[in-house]
């Protein structure tokens, strides 16, 4: 069953990475092309969990899953850029300088900097939940896949946590001054499915298709009409 949701899951990431795809093509707006990459990363990351219990536990579904958390370490906070991105087209006075959109790939840029070190100090290990077979860099006590196996314990995603903070604050400022809920409701959604009881049953990852939908569509929405070689000025300020 959850082998089932989780390669659904990865065709509704390919969906909006679709979507991207002809955000960019209909816009020109850059920030759509770079968050294809983050995209991709969780179209692939669902399709090697849903598929884990088909290949087994072996070197290749290791080797496959590695790629599963460079993708999160290097460009899970790019929504941070995309949020900044989303109050510019809006209209926010505070984000007509290009300064204020620095401030927020210089966050985005510091959160992955505080992720490198997982590169060096992380592990994979077995994990056994429901009918997933996949490999994790944290066991708990009732994902054990056999006797005498460890518990490894993992630090909060400081980084994951700060990036949803944020995507909630830009969202309730679109949410309040232009009448656009949508990213607010994604982010809050997705803090909601990261916590018990939701994380037990594996809904964290149904949160980011939400996030991640939800910042889609606001730079969708406020970026309509806008062609090809148009640099993305705010337009319609708001006080």
């Amino acid at each position: 069953m959850y082998s089932e949701l989780f390669l659904f899951q990865a065709l509704l990431q390919a969906v909006l990475l679709g979507w991207l795809w002809r955000i960019w093509k209909t816009t020109g707006l850059l920030i759509a092309a770079l968050l294809l990459i983050p995209q991709f990363g969780l179209v692939y990351d669902n399709l090697i969990v849903g598929l884990g219990r088909f290949i087994g536990f072996s070197p290749v579904l290791e080797a496959l899953s590695w790629p599963r958390f460079w993708i999160h370490w290097l460009f899970g906070t790019w929504l941070i850029v995309a949020s900044g991105v989303a109050l510019r087209l809006a209209g926010f006075e505070f984000m007509r300088s290009a300064r204020a959109l620095v401030l927020f790939c210089a966050l985005t840029f510091a959160l992955m900097m505080y992720d490198v070190p997982h590169f060096w100090t992380d592990r994979l290990y077995p994990v056994c939940e429901f009918d997933l077979i996949r490999y994790s860099t944290a066991v708990s006590a009732e994902t054990l896949c056999y006797e005498g196996q460890q518990v490894v314990r993992s630090t909060p995603p400081i980084p994951s946590i700060i990036t949803c903070l944020i995507v909630i604050g830009a969202g309730a400022l679109l949410m309040i001054k232009r009448r656009f809920p949508w990213m607010f409701l994604g982010g809050v959604l997705m803090l909601a499915s990261a916590m018990p009881p939701l994380r037990t049953f594996k809904l964290d990852n149904f949160g980011e298709i939400l996030i991640a939908g939800g910042c889609i569509y606001a730079i969708a929405h406020f970026a309509r009409g806008r062609r090809p070689g148009r640099f993305a000025r705010p337009t319609d300020p708001i006080a």
